[in-house]
């Protein structure tokens, strides 16, 4: 249990105190450009050379470097989409009527510069630990990227909570790519699929057959991925978006969200305390009661 521990709380605070700092450091550099982009550029650079250190280290410590440094890197890549740097060539919302493919379409040209940026991230992050033995930055970064992704492709279809009201003004015009409905068909897979994977991570750590490295590793990414899947429960329930990060939006009372025909985006990792306790509480309590991982994904 004393092993367990450490991983699965260094999880949770990256994922809160990285989702908190991306909030803060974005309302604090707007209508700074210059200044943002030489931070969100220094940031990427520094995470960058942290994963490829991690990703030579055997020892436990290795895992907690990659980890944090993979978390570092998609933050900088947040900032660079929240502070208008890197979104996409649209910049406006579709006229009205618009729909189907179309309507997807005008969704993709909003984010584009973005979403090359998160391939670009994912390329060098692999480049960084390919044939290395140490390749937790890697599984972070895609288990980050897999999610967002999905988020995105709920909010687009339409989802009870959208949080439009925590875009920037900037990137206000993204609300009207957000869907509007109680549920749609795609999430209630996607809670699954990612649910059956991380069953896999949690049976993989409470295997006796782990290394040091692989325990800290696989308890990371469970923590992670229960996370992500507590967000995409969020769509649907009827609570604030950024309750854990008040302290960084600074929001005293919630504003009247947008509600847009449509939608594609996630601004950020997002949850609720009314939540949290309901949805990792099983996995931690699973992985503490045994306190080993075994072989990564």
């Amino acid at each position: 249990m004393n092993e367990s521990l450490p991983p699965v709380l260094f999880g949770f605070f990256c994922w809160w105190f990285g989702t908190g700092l991306v909030f803060l450091l974005d309302r604090l550099l707007r209508g700074r450009g210059a200044a943002a982009r030489a931070l969100i550029v220094g940031l990427g650079a520094a995470s960058l050379l942290a994963i490829a250190a991690s990703s030579g280290v055997v020892e436990p410590w290795g895992a907690y470097l990659g980890f944090g440094a993979s978390i570092a890197l998609w933050g900088a890549l947040e900032l660079s989409f929240l502070t208008g740097w890197l979104t996409g060539p649209r910049t406006s919302a579709c006229p009205g009527g618009c729909r189907g493919w179309r309507h997807f379409g005008h969704a993709v040209m909003a984010l584009l510069h973005h979403e090359l940026a998160l391939v670009a991230g994912a390329l060098a992050v692999a480049a960084l630990c390919w044939d290395r033995p140490n390749p937790t930055a890697a599984w972070t970064y895609a288990v980050l990227w897999v999610l967002r992704e999905s988020a995105k492709l709920n909010l687009f279809l339409g989802v009870r909570n959208s949080a439009a009201e925590l875009l920037p003004p900037r990137l206000s015009h993204l609300a009207a790519f957000f869907g509007k409905r109680r549920v749609n068909a795609l999430l209630p897979v996607s809670i699954a699929a990612a649910a059956a994977v991380d069953a896999v991570l949690i049976r993989a750590a409470v295997s006796p057959a782990a290394t040091p490295l692989l325990r800290s590793a696989e308890l990371m990414l469970a923590t992670l991925l229960a996370l992500a899947i507590v967000e995409h429960l969020v769509l649907v329930l009827p609570v604030r978006a950024d309750a854990l990060w008040t302290w960084a939006t600074k929001r005293g009372q919630t504003r009247t969200p947008q509600t847009p025909p449509r939608g594609s985006l996630k601004t950020g990792l997002r949850t609720a305390p009314a939540v949290v306790p309901a949805v990792v509480p099983a996995v931690v309590p699973t992985v503490l009661a045994h306190g080993a991982p075994a072989k990564p994904l």
